[in-house]
């Protein structure tokens, strides 16, 4: 199904020139419209980079996959292949044989039906008959695998009217294994191929080392039943290219993120060329764009009329080497993604402490709060930071369960939890991707957790994680200075995974603070004295405050603080976030 959602891909937006990639060329050979020399000399390509450093130009040339053989490109290649210029890290011989190659394919060219009346196919045959390149000079520095287009009177050869049609032919020619059969994409009978003919530049496939395949079975072992090369997956060779051509245009769009460091790239497209906006809130979630989401969601306006019925396709892709890995592939109707990123948002909704923050965050921020808190900086450690301690491929699991509307693996959970109490800090982010993995969990109660503070929850956590809030604050009110440790920096950690003695040492100290906070606000220490026996009402005589949690109340006693403290602030309407860098 991914190769003929490609396939139609590269219908839907048949732009591409088939055959052709992407490559970096360092020199140009000027011709005249005759096939004689311009100059004696090469034009260089290369431009200086914003550091300094000379950089060779891309042009999308006619290219196809060079295994350890000779094989030459038409119009634009290599130096060995186009001068027959070596260096001193290649063999003469083998020089010899590219440049040859090279030779044959274009006057090849020039006698084909395409080439005869194709006057830029001639004047380059001309000039490789005529001798000229002997009177080439050399460049002072030059490799031997740096490119070389050819130029005829001021239009690159690779754009000649013929080059398309017979560079096409000789593709097919190569790479076809003269042989007919059913293809496995289009399910015509048609020339099958023995390789796929393109390939997939590495910069964009994280962690390919060189340009990398969609499908390459180069050795038994890597085949089904130990068959090579293409014998268990029969392509057409209009297939195998257009997929590839597919792979690169979606690659290279608007729509294609890395994610996960350096280890995965995700793409997504719609079929019918129909806009998926949504997936863009993902990554930027705007108020009032998930507000409209979630009521067309709910009143069932996102639905559309008609039979027939937009597919959204994602697919995530690493890369080992020369081969192009599949992390991930996703296949589902238009409206089915809609309502799953509306239910990722409602579940991840949480209440803010400040006026300015947001109620829902961003997947790149998500994965960002997952790492270590620098406190002496007041920001999160940077992705790649040494130390950051974030897990492996959190952005690609985190959209995983956004797209798909599947939990999150409960390392995610234990890690955060861990994290938080190692670093003393929990935020909204952090607080609404607890609650987002307690809404999704298989163990999650009948009832949702709530984005705001939840007066009718008597979960024994949800419960502590308020009372160590209520605490907390009280000491806060009745301190007239500045305090150099609190009630939260001596017991917050220890808090989270036994609740019992923090609250009981919280409780025996409420005392002495509500005496210091009735000689100054008699009014504030009436409520905050009401508050804590409604709280401690709430605890059950059985049950009572856990000395040892799970992780599930652990998660709940976070919260519960957090919600606590989130109340606490909507009293202040005015108050605005601190500034953290990032």
């Amino acid at each position: 199904m991914l190769l003929q959602r490609l396939v139609e891909y590269a219908q839907e937006h048949g732009e591409a020139k088939p055959f052709h990639r992407e490559r970096l060329f360092s020199w140009q050979l000027n011709l005249n419209s005759e096939g004689t020399l311009c100059s004696a000399d090469l034009q260089p390509l290369t431009v200086v980079d914003a550091k300094g450093k000379p950089r060779a130009v891309p042009h999308t040339t006619p290219s196809a996959v060079r295994t350890v053989g000779v094989a030459a490109n038409l119009a634009a290649d290599d130096v060995q292949y186009v001068l027959g210029w070596g260096d001193p890290d290649t063999k003469p011989a083998r020089v010899a044989q590219c440049h040859t190659a090279f030779v044959d394919l274009v006057q090849r060219w020039a006698d084909s039906d395409e080439g005869q009346g194709d006057p830029v196919a001639q004047a380059v045959a001309a000039f490789y008959r005529s001798g000229f390149i002997g009177k080439l000079r050399r460049p002072e520095s030059y490799t031997a695998k740096q490119g070389v287009m050819i130029n005829v009177a001021g239009l690159p050869a690779y754009r000649a009217p013929s080059a398309v049609s017979f560079w096409s032919a000789e593709v097919t020619r190569r790479k076809g294994g003269g042989a007919e059969g059913l293809c496995l994409v289009c399910g015509w009978v048609r020339l099958l191929l023995d390789t796929v003919p393109g390939k997939i530049p590495a910069r964009l496939v994280p962690g390919a080392s060189n340009d990398a395949a969609l499908v390459s079975i180069n050795e038994r072992v890597f085949g089904y039943e130990l068959s090579m090369q293409l014998a268990s997956t029969p392509l057409c060779v209009v297939c195998g290219e257009a997929m590839t051509a597919a792979l690169v245009d979606v690659l290279s769009s608007p729509h294609a993120a890395s994610h996960g460091g350096p280890d995965s790239r995700l793409v997504w497209w719609v079929t019918g060329g129909v806009a998926a906006d949504e997936v863009d809130l993902l990554d930027g979630p705007d108020p009032e764009r998930i507000f409209a989401l979630l009521r067309s969601v709910q009143h069932g306006t996102q639905q559309r009329s008609g039979v027939t019925m937009e597919m959204f396709c994602s697919l995530t892709i690493g890369g080992n080497v020369a081969r192009v890995m599949v992390r991930d592939w996703v296949q589902m109707p238009l409206p089915q993604l809609k309502e799953n990123i509306a239910q990722w948002f409602a579940d991840q909704e949480i209440a803010t402490r400040w006026v300015d923050q947001r109620r829902h965050h961003g997947i790149g921020r998500l994965a960002l709060v997952t790492g270590r808190w620098m406190r002496d900086r007041q920001r999160y450690a940077d992705f790649g930071m040494k130390g950051a301690d974030r897990p492996d491929g959190v952005q690609r699991e985190l959209i995983r369960a956004a797209i798909r509307r599947t939990p999150l693996p409960p390392s995610l959970l234990a890690h955060l939890v861990h994290r938080i109490c190692t670093d003393g800090h929990l935020d909204e982010p952090r607080a609404a991707l607890i609650r987002l993995a307690l809404n999704r969990s298989p163990f999650a109660l009948e009832k949702s957790v709530l984005p705001a503070l939840d007066e009718t929850n008597t979960d024994s956590g949800y419960v502590a994680g308020r009372l160590f809030a209520a605490l907390e604050q009280l000491q806060y009110d009745a301190s007239e200075v500045k305090l150099n440790t609190t009630y939260g920096d001596r017991f917050f950690a220890g808090a989270v995974t036994n609740p019992r003695a923090a609250i009981v040492n919280g409780r025996r100290d409420a005392n002495a603070w509500l005496r210091k906070l009735r000689r100054t606000k008699p009014g504030a220490a009436v409520k905050h004295d009401k508050q804590l026996d409604e709280l401690f009402g709430l605890i059950g005589p059985v049950a009572g405050l856990p000395a040892r949690t799970t992780l599930r109340q652990q998660s709940m006693f976070l919260l519960g603080y957090h919600h606590q403290r989130a109340h606490h602030f909507a009293a202040r309407p005015t108050a605005t976030a601190p500034e953290e860098s990032s």
